[in-house]
């Protein structure tokens, strides 16, 4: 897909990715869930149409967002996604295929329920 309509200034903010870790707490020796970043790229929130929203009810992607980033081959589903202060797991990264020098990927993120605090 050509996504050549996303101007540089409106990537104004900013997707940490990384991986969930096992930590074990010093002082009472319980596992906790901890967030390690790996990298960081910037963003842009792509709105989605009226219609689209009404035909992703009942799926997978129902209560999903979606983000505007510049191509990077690292990004894989695999990774966990910091945004406004949330973690997000990665279920789709519409991968821009087309030849431009510039390419823009358009990933669906979805809260991680199983990430701790």
């Amino acid at each position: 897909m050509a996504l050549n309509k996303f101007s540089p200034e409106r990537f104004n903010q900013k997707l940490v990715f990384g991986v969930l870790k096992s930590v074990q707490n010093e002082n009472t020796g319980a596992n906790t869930t901890s967030f390690e970043p790996s990298f960081s790229l910037w963003t842009m929130p792509y709105t989605r149409t009226l219609s689209q929203n009404l035909s992703i009810n009942g799926t997978a992607y129902e209560d999903s967002i979606q983000m505007v980033v510049r191509h990077n081959p690292a990004i894989n589903r695999q990774l966990i996604v910091q945004y406004s202060g949330q973690l997000y797991k990665i279920i789709d990264n519409s991968v821009d295929d087309s030849n431009q020098v510039i390419g823009y990927d358009i990933l669906t993120l979805k809260l991680n329920q199983k990430a701790g605090k």
